[in-house]
């Protein structure tokens, strides 16, 4: 009973775990499982950036947080492809794909807009990245 009690106990205060990296997860070997991972990274990425943003914080690590969000869609792309089946082979990807980037799109364009004109920018480079490999993932929706 103790021991339980003891494991339970550090298990509960236990710091959580630190968010993937874009290298852990370029490091996964099933493309699929690579897309579902990056995507979500790239989901994260733009959740912290907002949080940046409320609290005020550090322009570089806003800058980093935005560059990861890009880098993270663009890999999530990237892995369907290098499965090398047809996009209509993987359309349930693709179309996952497709909505969550176009939701990513959408939120870092009110991000840009809620930050000072100096930082805008940045928000406005990672939603263009984003908004191509949303333009990707819809063509591979359409295709046949």
């Amino acid at each position: 009973m103790t021991f339980a009690c003891t494991l339970l106990a550090l298990v509960i205060a236990a710091p959580p775990a630190a968010p993937p990296s874009l290298d852990d997860v370029r490091r996964e070997p099933d493309p699929k499982r690579r897309f579902e991972r990056a995507i979500s990274l790239a989901d994260a990425q733009a959740q912290a950036a907002r949080q940046i943003v409320r609290d005020h914080g550090l322009r570089a690590d806003l800058e980093k947080a935005l560059a990861t969000t890009g880098d993270a869609a663009q890999l999530a792309l990237d892995s369907l492809r290098s499965t090398g089946r047809r996009p209509s082979k993987l359309s349930r990807q693709y179309k996952k794909g497709e909505v969550r980037t176009r939701e990513l799109e959408r939120f870092l364009n009110d991000l840009a807009l809620a930050l000072s004109v100096e930082d805008r920018p940045l928000a406005e480079k990672a939603r263009e990245q984003v908004g191509i490999v949303h333009e990707e993932f819809l063509l591979g929706v359409m295709s046949k």
